[in-house]
């Protein structure tokens, strides 16, 4: 085989399996994360009335809502169909680990409400214990990943945008980096392979021995593995990163408060002008690459007729 060919072949071999992997595991992985993310910064009402629009999508309507009812959070809600009853709790918060005690009190609200079954609701995540309590009481159990299918078309559209674009940049940047580590693994092959050929001309011309020896050829280097641009923080670090953030803004003159809407939308009241305040917003944002493609929301000073300006430090 031509050195050339070889160098090619184990190219696109590499570059086609990497791309595959980040474009059709790791993306549509990303958005579930970054949406779960984005989950958990609404408010109880807003949580709970996408979840009831999701099972709402199932043939389940909420029965006996109560136009007066409390504004205090309502975690459970009694949901119909046809003659069906089903209990439908909700555990808003992606910090949320369901063990089996929520999960029983579900299963005993069920008993005594003589509802068909019941659905927990979180972007949190149902521990082992949670599951074995859930089985044999027709409970549903939709933590993150499950949930995430249900309400993902029945967000705010800009807001799923705004996930679907982030990790779609994400992968395509990997997907070039994974590129350049292909094309380094196409040179190494070629290298050794070039080594080898030339060890057994060696071999060839050497003249002959009583007892021939043996030539080992020594092992391909091991492949460097591909180096990302940046490191991506953890959830722990990004968070502290915002915080960080509306520290250094709440000092700033002409700004009184700045709000995380979500991980990628800073919402910024003002007192003081767009050209005096946005140099001092984008200094601190672009301080973390996680948080440079922020989107912010500037309000206009109380009483001013100006409108609400989005705008972005730097795009993805």
């Amino acid at each position: 085989m031509s050195i050339w060919l070889l160098g090619l072949a184990v190219t696109l071999v590499t570059g086609a399996a990497a791309t595959a992997y980040l474009w059709l595991v790791r993306r549509p992985s990303d958005e579930m994360s970054y949406g779960l993310h984005a989950l958990s910064g609404l408010r109880w009402r807003e949580f709970s009335k996408l979840v009831l629009a999701a099972m709402a999508g199932r043939g389940l309507v909420e029965a006996g809502a109560d136009p007066q009812e409390s504004r205090e959070p309502q975690t459970t809600f009694l949901l119909a169909r046809g003659q069906e009853k089903w209990l439908l709790s909700c555990k808003h918060g992606s910090a949320y680990r369901i063990a089996a005690a929520p999960v029983q009190e579900l299963a005993a609200s069920i008993r005594l409400g003589a509802a068909t079954g019941g659905i927990l609701a979180t972007e949190g995540k149902v521990e082992k214990e949670g599951r074995d309590a859930a089985q044999g009481n027709n409970i549903e159990l939709l933590d993150g990943p499950r949930l995430w299918p249900e309400v993902r078309h029945l967000i705010e559209p800009s807001l799923r945008e705004q996930i679907v674009t982030y990790a779609s940049a994400r992968a395509k940047r990997h997907i070039g980096i994974s590129w350049l580590g292909a094309v380094t693994v196409g040179a190494l092959a070629m290298a050794g392979w070039a080594g080898r050929q030339s060890a057994d001309t060696r071999v060839d011309v050497r003249p002959a021995a009583p007892v021939p020896a043996r030539t080992v050829s020594a092992p391909a280097p091991a492949t460097p593995a591909p180096q990302e641009a940046f490191r991506e923080p953890t959830q722990e670090e990004l968070e502290a990163q915002m915080r960080s953030v509306l520290q250094a803004l709440s000092k700033t003159p002409g700004i009184t408060r700045g709000v995380w809407q979500t991980k990628l939308t800073l919402s910024i009241d003002r007192v003081g002008s767009e050209k005096d305040i946005w140099p001092s917003i984008c200094l601190e944002l672009e301080r973390y690459p996680a948080l440079r493609a922020t989107r912010v929301q500037l309000n206009p000073p109380p009483g001013s007729s100006e409108p609400v300006r989005w705008r972005q430090c730097k795009t993805m």
